[in-house]
């Protein structure tokens, strides 16, 4: 009755907690689903082919996921007929979404109104409104683009642009020493499928996935950017919190979402950096949000397609799902630098700096940094740099060299004169130049930051499912 809150009824009708849930759900699974195609139609009346192609689909996959929650047969075959609409809709976007460009020249026919699902919002200038179901509907009020559902679709879009890295990095592979191995398979899957296309017919198929792991510092990200640099391709960098959204339903949409960007921009490459913090090993007590983000990722990296690579990053690979690990076809160790590779690392970070070291000082540098990693030894090289300017913050005496510069001296030294750092003409102060002693005294304040426990398990996962990069 509507004008009392409580009336008299039987026990037969009262529904079961479990039967309201599941109504409950199905309300809330079908309006999601009418929201993504309702924002469809809006991309595609605004003449964006592509993004109203990709929330076709999306929506008309929730829509029948929906349907088997459904209350009644005639509510299914409603949803069954708009479904398959919508569907007919996105199939015919299709020939229209690789030309952008002549969209704006060529206006496509209004959605029918099916598609644009149960509920219209109506928007003022502000971009705020609301919207109602229609004869099929719910009738619940729909949130408004500055509600949950409206926002996460457009932070999706941005996330997705903010992940696309549009100018190349400047890393060559000249610039990371060592590591063999895993340029050569970044070649094979990445650079030549792009540049030498011919070469990949029949069964000779490019790797669809690398897993580059190994102690943190030891270049798979430099590994990444190389790539990026190298190919003609569009590269998608991506870390957890691109993905997971506090929203349920969401971080399952953009994962289905950066697989289909990344379809429609092939050649494309996904770097998920930190995988791990994605696809740990599965649990009992793991949440129902990260299991089913993990399946949603399982399934598209399963059915990825050609010319997408995904390329992954961690520092602990005994901790992915092994389901997720097979789905790594190579698995590359990329274990801290030897020898050779120190001594490279070294010249790599002097560049241009003036010094004073010789081949064989590099060479017992190398030597001495047995254990660090790329990313220790780029700390040790920055450390030496800064010994100089030390040099010149304690010095008490200067004296002025035939180049008119003032350089540090000894009290003794002919022409010294007391004077401090500030006391100089910043236009006339020589630095010191680095020499083998600023190494050694960067060297004495300087560790190794990766432990040999953990160098132990990265050897003992090689030998059990990895390559070798060396």
């Amino acid at each position: 009755d509507r004008m009392w809150p409580w009336s008299p009824c039987r026990r037969a009708d009262v529904p079961a907690a479990a039967v309201v849930a599941a109504q409950a759900q199905a309300q809330a699974q079908q309006q999601h689903a009418l929201r993504t195609l309702n924002e469809a139609a809006i991309e595609e009346t605004a003449r964006r082919p592509e993004r109203a192609l990709l929330l076709y689909e999306l929506g008309v996959q929730e829509l029948l996921e929906s349907i088997k929650l459904a209350p009644s047969e005639e509510r299914k075959h409603v949803l069954r007929a708009q479904a398959a609409e919508c569907l007919a809709r996105a199939e015919a976007l299709k020939g229209q979404a690789p030309r952008v460009a002549d969209a704006s020249r060529t206006r496509a026919p209004p959605a029918p109104p099916s598609c644009r699902g149960t509920a219209q919002p109506t928007r003022s200038a502000r971009g705020k409104g609301t919207a109602r179901s229609g004869a099929h509907g719910t009738g619940a009020t729909l949130p408004t683009s500055s509600q949950p559902t409206s926002h996460s679709d457009e932070s999706l879009s941005g996330r997705l642009e903010g992940a696309i890295v549009t100018s190349k990095p400047n890393v060559r592979w000249d610039d990371v020493a060592g590591l063999d191995a895993a340029k050569a398979a970044l070649q094979e899957a990445a650079v030549l499928p792009i540049r030498f296309p011919q070469l990949f017919t029949a069964e000779r198929k490019p790797w669809r996935g690398i897993l580059l792991y190994g102690p943190p510092g030891t270049g798979k990200s430099h590994l990444a950017k190389a790539v990026a640099a190298e190919v003609d391709a569009t590269f998608f960098s991506i870390c957890s919190s691109d993905l997971v959204s506090k929203w349920v339903g969401e971080s399952e949409k953009q994962v289905r979402a950066l697989f289909a960007s990344a379809e429609a921009h092939r050649p494309s490459i996904i770097f998920i950096d930190e995988v791990d913090a994605l696809t740990s090993t599965r649990s009992d007590d793991e949440s129902d949000a990260s299991r089913r983000l993990k399946n949603e990722l399982l399934v598209r990296m399963s059915d990825v397609a050609e010319n997408v690579l995904v390329l992954g990053a961690t520092n602990v690979p005994w901790n992915l799902d092994p389901a997720v690990r097979r789905r790594f076809e190579r698995r590359i160790y990329i274990a801290l630098p030897d020898r050779a590779a120190r001594a490279a690392l070294f010249k790599i970070h002097l560049g241009s700096t003036l010094h004073a070291l010789s081949s064989t000082q590099l060479e017992r540098l190398a030597q001495l940094t047995d254990g660090f990693s790329g990313a220790d030894i780029s700390i040790l090289v920055r450390d030496a740099l800064m010994q100089p300017l030390r040099e010149l913050q304690e010095a008490t005496h200067f004296k002025l060299g035939k180049e008119g510069y003032w350089s540090p001296c000894a009290k003794s030294e002919r022409g010294a004169k007391a004077m401090t750092l500030m006391e100089v003409p910043p236009n006339q102060l020589k630095a010191p130049v680095v020499s083998q002693e600023h190494f050694e005294a960067a060297l004495r304040s300087t560790r190794p930051s990766v432990a040999k426990d953990d160098l132990l398990r990265h050897e003992a996962f090689t030998r059990d499912f990895g390559t070798a990069s060396s």
